[in-house]
């Protein structure tokens, strides 16, 4: 069993927060542009058309 001693509180400095790759930036911009031309180009009447069919 766990007493009170036995925990030891972090600091929130001490938490892991790695720092985006470029990588990972470059494919998150690539998505978003996608996402964003897919918006433009998509008709939301007929998709809701075909989704209740």
């Amino acid at each position: 069993m766990t007493t009170p001693h036995d925990v030891v509180p972090t600091h929130e400095s001490a938490a892991f927060t790695p720092e985006p790759r470029e990588d990972d930036l470059a494919a998150l911009t690539l998505f978003q542009e996608i996402n964003e031309r897919r918006a433009r180009v998509e008709n939301t009447e007929l998709l809701q058309h075909l989704r209740g069919l």
